[in-house]
């Protein structure tokens, strides 16, 4: 038995055992994605069978008669005429699920069950603040999440849909799959995407959400005063949505064409010749500012190294930055924007950084 089988076992007999953690559950249901007979096991004991999950001698006269029912001739031939059954022994239990799946997946069409028995049950995938984490859908799909970001997706993902909603930022990699489009919804608006590499930054707090093209082509698809507008972007580009309090949606698309005449789109290309595109660093473990202004900064550092940071001084809140780090720690960051002529000072406060 693989080391993930044996883990699978382990989370399984937590749930059933009700001790099972939030992040377990959440583990639990990704490995289920990963092999249909884990999903299978999961019905049989949680909702088809719930009084034999501690009644292992039931478990196994079920599992006997289900071997007599789909045997097949080759299998029959080679048995012995009699039979007996025997009390099932703690060392052979493990094994006994792994058969009872196998076997229950061809007696109730696993895939289908599944779906109908388990729709609307959530997978979320986490990155806290001073975390950066890489995930690998069961399609092969492979996602970046950055600090703060939160992934959630049904528990149909492959099999039915390919949908994932996105809170923060987040690196995609998707597997080409033609007859199931990857979707993702990111701050009330969708990207439609069938085999490319993509950056999405929708954290609620920054109030906008931007999607940077390195790889294949999306549709961007975005919720504006009752009307979806939709926005085919080619490798280069890079579109900011925002809102705001006077004008609505505002709609930032950069370099391939000029501003429209409603003053709602403008459309421009990233710049990355020989190099790699900033958008893309943090997935290397670089923190990037882009002329952000002190405020956006202040809340990237948090993300970044989890920590609080407060601006008691408001003549420094029109002054931006521009720079790429890889430094341990909140303090080096300022430490070195303060050396390169930044007009900052700080101090510490318990967990509290104050800028003044």
């Amino acid at each position: 038995m693989s080391s993930e089988d044996t883990y699978f076992l382990e989370l399984i007999q937590k749930y059933l055992d009700k001790r099972i953690s939030a992040t377990e559950e959440e583990e639990l249901y990704h490995l289920m994605t990963l092999e249909e007979s884990r999903i299978d096991l999961y019905l049989y004991l949680t909702k088809e069978n719930q009084a034999l999950k501690n009644n292992l001698i039931a478990l196994e006269l079920l599992f006997e008669s289900s071997k007599k029912k789909y045997k097949t001739t080759e299998i029959t031939a080679s048995e012995p005429k009699e039979k007996r059954n025997t009390p099932l022994s703690s060392k052979n239990y493990g094994r006994l699920l792994i058969a009872a799946a196998l076997l229950l997946m061809m007696s109730f069409g696993g895939v289908y069950l599944f779906q109908h028995m388990l729709s609307g049950r959530i997978v979320k995938l986490t990155s806290a603040k001073g975390e950066r984490k890489h995930f690998r859908l069961a399609d092969g799909t492979e996602i970046w999440l950055n600090s703060g970001s939160q992934l959630e997706y049904d528990i149909n993902y492959g099999l039915s849909n390919r949908d994932v909603t996105l809170s923060g930022e987040a690196y995609f990699k998707v597997t080409k799959n033609k007859k199931l489009p990857f979707h993702v919804d990111a701050y009330g608006n969708t990207i439609e995407v069938l085999g490319t590499q993509f950056n999405v930054q929708a954290y609620a707090e920054e109030q906008k959400m931007e999607t940077t093209l390195f790889e294949g082509k999306v549709n961007l698809k975005v919720k504006d005063k009752g009307y979806v507008r939709e926005f085919i972007m080619h490798p280069g580009e890079k579109i900011e949505v925002a809102n705001s309090l006077a004008t609505g949606m505002h709609i930032k698309k950069s370099n391939i064409v000029k501003e429209s005449t409603d003053g709602t789109a403008n459309i421009s290309q990233i710049s990355h010749e020989n190099r790699e595109p900033s958008e893309a660093l943090w997935t290397k473990n670089k923190l990037v500012f882009q002329d952000d202004p002190i405020d956006i900064m202040c809340r990237k550092i948090e993300r970044w190294y989890n920590n609080t940071i407060r601006i008691e001084n408001k003549n420094i809140l029109n002054q931006s930055y521009t720079g790429v780090f890889q430094e341990k720690t909140a303090r080096e960051v300022l430490d070195i924007l303060i050396k390169t002529g930044a007009n900052l000072h700080y101090k510490e406060r318990r967990d509290t950084i104050i800028l003044y």
